[in-house]
């Protein structure tokens, strides 16, 4: 199969493919998610329960790090591939098993530096896996559906967030039991979108002559040549940042600000967080799917992102004010309502602004370290925005908020996309 530079994909996707699309996508995150707020916290809290805080930052510092590193390569690696199973298939497979060993290290890390190379396995697979996921989207999904398929695969962060504060944050509570949830989360959710996958083998002749240092430089994508990527990426890393500075502290906030456990006595503050983590769930969920049809109906990216943009930052102006519980659970309910919009609207109007449909895996790696970075960059301006005392809450959301509202005003300026 040829691909030159112009050729875009035409052929309307049925609904099988989209069905089992999200369900590869909602598997994935399902998997990821829980790792991140649930397992690893647990997990450094029972090798260091002194300095626990410390072994996360630097679990969480090394795996962005590798996980920027691994989608840029995996997805450039995928768009190469001359393999008679297809270019992506052969990755979701590769990656997938390996990132369900990389739990088994994880699972049994008795150190700190046995739970990074556990976090630094898992971030190298799961993202070889991953970037061939998404990348199935620029090939086979036609500009005039990319919304609505981009709102069934902003389900996956939703309800993998949703899993991870629920299901294997309470319900389940052995140890090998939650790994053996998330390992078979990806495995299982994969396997139909795997097996039915058209991903027609790339010709050997279509095959561009690998040279290293034109396969490094081609990892920079000049933002002179492509603006509009460029303010994509831009968007998208202000507005993520601002979402992982709240998705990461919002348990402080109900600790040490909204002091839940008086307000419910009885109750953990991990309980309030799960009780949030479900109602902004529905809203999520809710705008995703009509924020991304109504794009696609009305034919305008911009309007919407910027829109959830301008939702996530009044909801966050909101939680800096340290309001009543119940102006605290309508004001998250908005926050999902925002972020939800924002994902889904977002990952359509990226694919749509990529430099080069021949290498696509490549430039949604690129576009990735936007999703990677702000992993690394928020627990910085947290201890910065927070203060000595660490409890400065009102400079911490607002600081997020202004993140918020900059992204979705960088996202104005593009041209190739209403």
């Amino acid at each position: 199969m040829a691909f030159d530079e112009g050729t875009r994909p035409k052929e309307p996707v049925r609904a099988n493919f989209i069905a089992a699309y999200t369900l590869a996508q909602i598997g994935a995150f399902v998997s990821f998610q829980p790792l991140l707020q649930v397992l690893l916290p647990l997990k450094a809290a029972s090798i260091d329960p002194g300095s626990k805080a410390v072994v996360l930052s630097q679990v969480a510092f090394w795996g962005a790090i590798v996980a920027s590193v691994a989608n840029l390569l995996a997805g450039a690696i995928s768009d190469r591939t001359t393999s008679r199973f297809g270019r992506r298939r052969p990755w979701m497979v590769v990656g997938a098993i390996g990132a369900s060993l990389a739990y088994l290290a994880i699972m049994n890390a008795k150190t700190p530096l046995a739970l990074i190379g556990g976090v630094i396995l898992f971030q190298l697979t799961f993202n070889l896996c991953f970037s061939a996921l998404v990348a199935v989207m620029p090939d086979r999904v036609p500009d005039t559906q990319k919304g609505m398929v981009a709102a069934f695969l902003s389900l996956g962060n939703p309800i993998g967030t949703a899993v991870g504060a629920v299901v294997i944050g309470g319900l389940l509570v052995v140890e090998w039991q939650r790994y053996a949830m998330i390992s078979a989360a990806l495995l299982l959710g994969l396997a139909p979108f795997v097996l039915r996958l058209r991903d027609p083998p790339l010709a050997k002749a279509d095959l561009p002559p690998f040279n290293l240092k034109a396969f490094v430089s081609g990892l920079w994508v000049s933002p002179r040549k492509h603006p509009d990527f460029a303010l994509a990426w831009l968007g998208r890393f202000m507005v993520l940042v601002a979402l992982s500075l709240v998705q990461c502290y919002m348990l402080y906030f109900l600790q040490d600000v909204m002091d839940y456990p008086k307000l419910f006595p009885g109750r953990r503050a991990e309980e309030g967080l799960a009780f949030l983590t479900t109602v902004s769930t529905l809203s999520n969920v809710t705008l995703a799917m009509l924020g991304g049809m109504l794009s696609d109906r009305l034919r305008r990216r911009k309007l919407f992102a910027f829109g959830a943009a301008v939702v996530l930052a009044s909801s966050m102006v909101v939680f800096s004010l340290s309001p009543s519980w119940p102006v605290l659970v309508a004001a998250y309910v908005v926050f999902g309502c925002g972020a939800g919009c924002f994902c889904a609207v977002d990952i359509a109007l990226v694919t749509q602004v990529l430099p080069s449909q021949r290498d696509a895996g490549k430039d949604l790696g690129v576009i990735n370290l936007a999703n990677t970075l702000p992993q690394a960059l928020a627990p910085a301006l947290a201890v910065w925005s927070l203060g000595p005392s660490h409890e400065n809450f009102h400079v911490f959301f607002l600081m997020a908020a202004g993140l918020a509202l900059a992204g979705g005003l960088a996202i104005l300026p593009i041209r190739g996309v209403r």
